[in-house]
């Protein structure tokens, strides 16, 4: 079974200066039991709202094939098949010498049209610079939208969030709420619902786009 049973969310700021959330999924597994797979699949909103799917998996494992296999059945079924996907094999540091000499040669000249995977170690850290890069290429270029908020202090997730991955212009606290104006990436507001915290006539769509300098 997975270890991972709630998705962790953090933000992460890319090459580029790009803010953006970097959700980690519960691990899909092959013939779930009908009775958890209600509650398999209500996990797996983060990813049917990605921008971009990261598919890690293990290649030091004789049966990677198999399993990524699974997970594009999974995927599939899900409805996000023709979302944009980056492939990650990880835990090179366990390839024999030779295979691994193996790999990055076939990574190195992949078939025309198609995009090679990215070879990592998240125990040595070895190749993840080439992805956070890759993952950069890979992610559209969002629009944003100019806000005002009217955000409960207790929704302490929420506001952390606006700052982290949005701009804030300015911020004050009146009685239990914190009144913000900012702009935020279009999928952000969305998925954190923020419209129903947005003062009446503040909602705007704006011209500027995530990936400029803040």
């Amino acid at each position: 079974m997975f270890a991972t049973l709630d998705p962790t969310i953090r933000a992460l700021r890319l090459p580029s200066g790009r803010r953006v959330l970097l959700s980690d999924t519960v691990g899909f597994i092959r013939a779930l039991p009908k009775g958890l797979m209600t509650a398999f699949r209500a996990t797996l909103e983060e990813v049917q709202e990605a921008a971009l799917i990261v598919h890690v998996s293990d290649i030091s494992s004789a049966h990677h094939q198999e399993l990524d296999e699974a997970v594009k059945k999974i995927l599939a079924e899900l409805g996000v098949a023709g979302r944009p996907i980056l492939y990650v094999w990880n835990k090179i540091d366990l390839l024999p010498p030779q295979e691994r000499t193996e790999w990055q040669k076939s990574v190195a000249h992949p078939p025309e049209g198609i995009a090679p995977p990215v070879l990592v170690s998240s125990l040595t850290g070895e190749g993840l610079d080439e992805l956070l890069k890759r993952v950069d290429g890979a992610l559209p270029t969002e629009p944003v939208v100019k806000l005002s908020l009217r955000v409960p202090l207790a929704e302490g997730r929420t506001l952390a969030l606006v700052h982290a991955l949005g701009h804030v212009f300015h911020s004050t606290v009146d009685d239990s709420c914190m009144l913000v104006e900012a702009e935020v990436p279009v999928s952000m507001a969305r998925r954190l619902k923020l419209e129903d915290y947005a003062v009446n006539g503040t909602f705007h769509a704006s011209p500027s786009f995530i990936g400029r300098e803040r």
